[in-house]
């Protein structure tokens, strides 16, 4: 949830190689209901008027927003290995060189000196590591597209990690391995969890296909695909996550769907995989370099 008395929305900017969304959602108030709206534009430099004017049309000030900004792959990429855990910083370091970075076929794309890692005992003197890094252009970008606005944002990282399901509604589903699938344009993006975790981040090009094998997906919704892993249960290889009648009542562009959904499910979840903080030390360093470069020159003259 939002939990700042001073923030009254939070908007969502998706930023994609062909085109930028902008998902608002304001807070309830009293005994008024939340409010949503979204916009689809291009990625170009007038980002900054087209967020002063959606802010205008709803009623909220810069002052009263957060910025979340939503990455999917190819511009961010999550991915997980097993080490083993005796392994120190530096050793695992090369251990994630060897067998990542080395092995990824667009590795020039990526900055590879800045990534997010996550290591958690799987037993049997074994880590899991899940490793987040970002394109090489992305945190640039953001900044050339939302400009002063870069001051407001709480978080920068994978959307499809909020994909993960709550297992009080799942419970079938815990200790388990999982996949989720989201419709988006032409792109199937898959959040694949193991035991809780977000585990890995992948984009499928499915050659503007909806069928997967004999099902057929359907735009706006998301699935939750599940092995039958010994269960002694008879459950649907994939199972439609969101009431019909939910994602109706919100009378939103159909273009919308991700965007809602993952807004909606970023507010039940604590804990992130967050490059905000990365970006905010980055560009204290651009904006002490900027003063340091036009600053008064001294010297003599003859």
């Amino acid at each position: 949830m939002i939990h700042s008395k001073d923030v009254k929305a939070r908007l969502f900017f998706t930023y994609l190689k062909d085109k930028t969304e902008l998902f608002l959602y304001v807070k309830p108030h009293d005994t008024t209901g939340s409010r949503c709206v979204y916009r689809r534009a291009p990625g170009d430099a007038a980002m900054s008027y087209r967020i002063h004017a959606l802010l205008e049309n709803t009623g909220v000030l810069k002052s009263e927003i957060e910025i979340w900004v939503l990455l999917y792959p190819p511009e961010i990429r999550t991915t997980t290995i097993y080490a083993p855990s005796g392994l120190s910083d530096k050793e695992i370091s090369v251990h994630i060189h060897e067998n990542v970075l080395l092995n990824q076929p667009y590795s020039l794309k990526y900055d590879w000196k800045n990534y997010l890692l996550q290591r958690r005992d799987n037993g049997h003197d074994e880590d899991m590591v899940t490793i987040t890094f970002l394109g090489k252009n992305v945190l640039p970008r953001i900044r050339s597209l939302l400009g002063k606005d870069t001051a407001k944002i709480n978080f920068i990282g994978d959307g499809l990690q909020f994909l993960n399901v709550n297992m009080k509604i799942f419970p079938q589903l815990r200790g388990q391995t999982y996949e989720l699938i989201l419709p988006y344009d032409e792109i199937y993006y898959k959040a694949i969890i193991r035991s809780g975790v977000h585990f890995e981040s992948l984009g499928l090009p499915h050659g503007c296909s909806a069928e997967f094998g004999h099902y057929k997906l359907r735009s706006e919704q998301v699935y939750l695909k599940m092995g039958n892993q010994g269960s002694k249960l008879d459950l649907p290889v994939f199972q439609p996550l969101v009431p019909v009648d939910e994602w109706k009542e919100t009378y939103l562009t159909p273009s919308a769907f991700p965007s809602w959904y993952i807004a909606l499910r970023s507010m039940d979840q604590e804990t992130q995989v967050n490059f905000a903080e990365r970006f905010h030390q980055e560009e204290k360093l651009v904006r002490n370099h900027t003063s340091l470069s036009i600053g008064p020159a001294y010297g003599y003259s003859s």
